[in-house]
């Protein structure tokens, strides 16, 4: 039961880590060093869950004016004034 419970963990995560590897260049290294590497993941992984975000904010009005308020009213996100109206608008 122990190993059932830690696996079904584990196969929610393999297909992002799938995702990193084949499709955003996680399978190799772009430049020396632990520091490198662990920037190199922290971009890749900010790329894909950006792309994440555009497809949901794309996908339904009503998820997107969701997304849009948590994102720029909770996270403090600041925008320039135009742009914070078209997001309104959203």
């Amino acid at each position: 039961p122990e190993f059932i419970q830690e696996f079904r963990k584990r196969a929610k995560i393999e297909p992002k880590n799938a995702e990193l590897k084949r499709f955003h260049g996680l399978d190799r290294a772009k430049g020396y060093g632990l520091r490198s590497i662990r920037i190199q993941a922290k971009l890749t992984a900010l790329a894909v869950n950006l792309k994440r975000i555009a497809k949901l904010v794309s996908a339904s009005k009503g998820l997107s004016s969701f997304i849009l308020r948590f994102l720029f009213c909770r996270l403090q996100i600041n925008l320039p004034d135009g742009l914070w109206v078209a997001a309104r608008a959203a």
